[in-house]
């Protein structure tokens, strides 16, 4: 999972870059105003109904196609609302554009839709090459014709289609991959059983996303499309570092969760196993990233882009949040115990939006401060919650990050003291010197303060292998 994650986020990277360079920030900006609505509801599609036949022991045939109907009718009645909705998004904004792009793009909630049960069972059965495959063959698709697009003049409108190919090419591989087709049988309870679940992860999955797009909305309304597509590429570094860690993880450890509890075993223990790994490298990853993030944006997008970067700075602590947080959530997913992280997840929809709004006058940066800020503030009752859940005091998992954040902040301090040292340095020998720097500082920090962690780290790597050898 994590090798075809990679692939995948380097491949999409690749892409975002170039595209970045030939489109610039306005294009950036305008997607962004589409896409915060669109997001939204392929969240409430792709990981919320389908969610149920995780965790559940032994579903029925019932509970398949069940799931099904309820997505497939959710996701069209999301893709009309959408349609509907198009031009009143368009003057929320001011940009007649985008009215087109929120109706080109809605189609993608229905497919989204259609494919959620097959990932699923994809994801139950624990076939993790064939989603990474799957997710892979999209993003390339997706990518080159997008470029194509860009470089004869299409602007923006290759941003959607690379979105709208990304999307079919996953739906055609997902079907392909397994022998289940929907029927029309099932009965009440299943129809109960899969609302009843599915009613709880839908409101996590719509307070997620509300939480991460609702500030975009303010940023697209206030500042308009230039400030917003800064504010998107900051947020799409982020996004993306965070995926690379966290993504396998999340994905592999949620059926796995489920897995353990169904078989009467203590996923406690992975839990608190998974935690330890998440935080030992997003910590550093994104604290290093805080102070490069001036010499990454010119580097990578360009002197065009350099509003960016203290943008970046700040938006950077979300992305260790994330990695870790995204962990707690999938336990209680597994756990079928998800109605309080729900409710914390709409607190802190309602404060960011209240925190961003109220840092409009003072521009971007501190309208990104406002936005972890909200987060961050609600961070300590979320660790009350998962520990609650997992039988296990919150202190203790707390205590998991002490390490690793005074690791951290140290290597941070020491790049960017190399960093003062070179007042005159180039983006690029600004990357190079401080990215081997920080990474052997933190290196050296593990060796001598967290042994512990590089022999779990050797264990989890190890295991696929030895499993293999074991098969017959």
């Amino acid at each position: 999972m994590a090798a075809g994650n990679w692939i995948e986020q380097a491949t999409n990277f690749a892409v975002f870059v170039l595209l970045a360079r030939i489109l610039g920030a306005e294009a950036y900006g305008l997607l962004a105003m589409a896409a915060a609505f669109l997001l939204f509801s392929e969240a409430l599609v792709r990981e919320s109904f389908s969610d149920f036949l995780i965790a559940v022991r032994d579903p029925t045939p019932g509970h398949f196609n069940a799931s099904f109907w309820v997505l497939a009718a959710l996701g069209t009645g999301l893709g009309l609302v959408l349609l509907a909705a198009a031009r009143p998004i368009a003057v929320l904004y001011g940009e007649d554009q985008v009215a087109g792009l929120v109706a080109a793009l809605s189609p993608n909630v229905v497919m989204i839709a259609l494919t959620a049960v097959p990932v699923a069972i994809l994801r139950r059965e624990l076939r993790f090459r064939t989603l990474s495959l799957r997710a892979i063959a999209g993003v390339a698709s997706g990518g080159v014709v997008a470029i194509v697009l860009a470089l004869n003049g299409f602007g923006v409108w290759s941003l959607a289609v690379q979105r709208l190919v990304q999307v079919l090419v996953n739906i055609v591989m997902a079907w392909a991959a397994v022998r289940w087709r929907p029927g029309l049988r099932f009965s009440r309870q299943d129809l109960r059983d899969v609302t009843r679940f599915g009613g709880t992860v839908l409101g996590l999955r719509g307070a997620e996303l509300a939480s991460t797009q609702v500030p975009s909305v303010i940023v697209g309304a206030t500042l308009g499309p230039v400030a917003l597509g800064f504010f998107s590429i900051a947020w799409r570094l982020v996004e993306i570092g965070s995926f690379l860690i966290v993504t396998p993880l999340r994905l592999a450890s949620q059926p796995a969760f489920a897995s353990l509890s169904r078989s009467g075993a203590v996923a406690s223990d992975l839990l608190y196993d998974i935690s330890r790994l998440s935080g030992l490298v997003a910590w550093p990853a994104f604290a290093g990233l805080a102070v490069l993030a001036g010499s990454v944006v010119a580097l990578l997008f360009g002197d065009q882009w350099v509003p960016a970067a203290p943008i970046l700075t700040v938006l950077a602590a979300l992305g260790a949040y994330f990695c870790i947080e995204k962990i707690h959530q999938a336990f209680c997913l597994a756990a079928g115990r998800a109605t309080a992280t729900t409710l914390l997840s709409w607190v802190e929809v309602a404060l960011a939006a209240l925190l961003v709004w109220l840092a409009a006058p003072w521009g971007a940066s501190a309208m990104a401060a406002g936005f972890v800020a909200a987060f961050l503030l609600v961070w300590p009752w979320r660790f009350r919650v998962v520990a609650h859940v997992a039988g296990l005091r919150a202190r203790r998992l707390l205590a998991i990050h002490a390490k690793p954040v005074a690791g951290a902040l140290a290597m941070a301090g020491f790049v960017d003291l190399i960093l003062f040292e070179l007042p005159q340095a180039s983006p690029l020998l600004a990357v190079l010197a401080g990215v081997p720097a920080g990474a052997v500082f933190f290196g050296l920090f593990t060796v001598l303060v967290m042994p512990d962690r590089l022999r779990l780290l050797k264990t989890f790597v190890a295991a696929p292998a030895v499993a293999s050898r074991k098969a017959p």
